[in-house]
């Protein structure tokens, strides 16, 4: 129906907008308010509420109590039964009664600590309570502390053989105390098997000279793991994934379960038949059963090349270190065994050129070495090859990391990480290497880090009781690796800004006359020194006053 005169039409009102309002309605209150008011009609129900004796009182709250109990309005019943208790009460069986009654709110309620006070108190009034024994039996089993359950049914039962609900809660604590148990004991089962495999695989692994890694965290499970061969009843036979790595094209293949007493040459044959058609990375077509070299190395980096029968229970036979040497052996990381396959020839050579201008010093990465490491190795030897002047002085020089790291401008740099020993040595080919390697490396710039250790400030409870080298603090790291970057170049000069917020800058003034060769790597320096240390650095050349 239109509206003449444009006047809004009146809106209906939520019922539980409503509902609230009676709470306002002092005729209609849950709760009266305990505190005094001016308001003559609440008062007035007040003086009626606490009109008579305390067991008056406390009878009429009870009442209350039990009206909104049978309408399962407990949160309300709850507070009728608090204010019958609070009205302290001298009939014993009344307290009582108003105890158990507020328990059983409760325990509609989950209040399970409320339940066992109320009860507890219940009790202390009269021992043979079967309520109080029932209710706080049942909050017990919610809690689930079945024996303590079972007491109070037991308890109970003493005087009150016949109480059916106290026997039927008795059964139901059984029951799940039973079934608690069983999985306890399922568990500690579980736990027990676990171990003993776990001890089982540790000595397998010590017989067989594998040598596991430990796992990052930040590394995903591998789904696969080594485990006894099922069809083994002896279990002496074991299964590994195994990984074979492809180094002239940066891919590989896994076999998820390799038995160890089966050679090499097996799987190369069928992985790599002779008149099959060729893997699609497979551009020069020469990965051909025949015409394959199979490699591996252990913890210390020595390199084993594989026979054709040879299978991998004799690999690992091979690993084994020579008596009076340190332990040494397969390495085993994320729960696979590598190895590489090389066509036989020029890659062959190339790679084992490779692996031999890559030394791990004791804090570089045991990972096998990557496309970055390769490709820096393979450029130093190209190097040796084409510079005659070069090839004594680059020969016995090994490096032990090779990282790339973004640049600000989308550019990347190369940090070249070698072994302390060989760091002088490195410093007096630095200049012409670099720019050579840079050369081969158009896009990216080159720079050289020793690959350097840092200790923990020694404490109380350390087990290490010799004095930390000064050249092992974090302070002293930090400076060498400043003097690295931007060698040949000196410092001359420091300075740390603070800011406002509690942020550092530091700003390194390099020598001046250098300006020209190293201006255009200073984004790179910044950008690798706090990859490396975490810190803010910003690299200048003092500005020279005109004469």
């Amino acid at each position: 129906m239109a509206n003449p005169n444009n006047v809004p039409l009146p809106q209906p009102v939520p019922i539980e907008g409503k509902l609230a309002e009676f709470d306002n309605v002092p005729l209609f209150m849950k709760n009266l308010p305990a505190e005094d008011t001016d308001d003559v009609a609440i008062s007035a129900l007040q003086a009626l509420a606490h009109e008579g004796t305390p067991d008056e009182v406390a009878q009429n709250f009870k009442e209350h109590g039990n009206e909104y109990f049978n309408g399962k309005r407990y949160r309300e019943a709850l507070g009728f039964y608090a204010q019958g208790v609070d009205a302290k009460p001298e009939d014993k069986a009344l307290l009582e009664a108003l105890l158990c009654n507020r328990a059983a709110c409760n325990l509609e309620l989950q209040n399970y600590g409320s339940v066992l006070r109320d009860c507890s108190r219940a009790i202390v009034i009269n021992p043979r309570s079967s309520k109080a024994y029932y209710r706080s039996a049942l909050a017990l089993v919610a809690l689930e502390r079945y024996d303590d359950a079972l007491d109070c049914c037991d308890r109970c039962l003493q005087f009150n053989q016949d109480n059916k609900a106290v026997r039927a809660a008795k059964e139901r604590a059984s029951k799940l105390k039973e079934a608690k148990e069983r999985k306890e004991r399922e568990r500690q089962e579980r736990i027990r098997q676990e171990q003993l495999k776990k001890e089982r695989l540790r000595a397998a692994y010590i017989e067989r000279n594998i040598i596991v890694n430990p796992v990052p965290d930040n590394v995903a499970n591998n789904p696969y793991e080594p485990h006894f061969d099922p069809e083994d009843a002896s279990n002496r036979t074991m299964l590994f994934p195994v990984i074979f790595m492809y180094p002239q094209y940066a891919t590989t293949d896994l076999i998820s379960h390799y038995q160890e007493d089966t050679p090499f040459s097996a799987h190369i044959s069928v992985m790599f038949p002779p008149n099959a058609p060729q893997p699609e990375w497979d551009k020069k077509g020469e990965y051909v059963d025949g015409n394959l070299v199979v490699f591996g190395w252990t913890k210390r980096r020595r390199l084993l090349k594989i026979g054709k029968k040879m299978t991998l229970r004799d690999v690992c036979r091979a690993a084994k270190a020579k008596e009076g040497e340190p332990r040494d052996g397969l390495e085993m990381n994320d729960g696979t065994l590598t190895f590489v396959v090389l066509p036989k020839g020029s890659e062959e050579q190339k790679w084992m050129s490779v692996q031999h201008k890559i030394f791990r010093t004791a804090n570089a990465p045991k990972t096998a070495p990557d496309e970055t490491e390769t490709a820096v190795a393979q450029a130093i030897i190209d190097l040796e090859n084409s510079a005659p002047e070069l090839k004594t002085e680059l020969r016995p020089l090994q490096i032990s990391a090779a990282r790339e790291v973004d640049v600000r401008g989308g550019k990347k740099a190369i940090v070249i990480f070698v072994p302390v020993p060989q760091l002088k040595a490195f410093h007096k080919v630095q200049q012409r290497l670099t720019r050579e390697l840079e050369k081969k490396f158009s896009d990216r710039h080159v720079v050289f880090v020793a690959q350097r250790r840092m200790l923990r400030k020694p404490t109380r409870n350390s087990r290490v009781k010799q004095k930390r080298p000064r050249s092992r603090t974090l302070t002293n790291v930090h400076e060498k690796i400043l003097e690295d970057l931007v060698f040949p170049t000196e410092i001359v000069g420091k300075r740390t800004r603070v800011a406002v917020d509690g942020s550092k800058l530091l700003k390194v003034f390099l020598d001046s006359k250098d300006a020209t060769s190293l201006e255009y790597k200073l984004d790179s320096f910044s950008s690798v020194y706090r990859r490396l240390t975490g810190k803010d650095v910003v690299f200048e050349f003092p500005v020279q006053a005109q004469e």
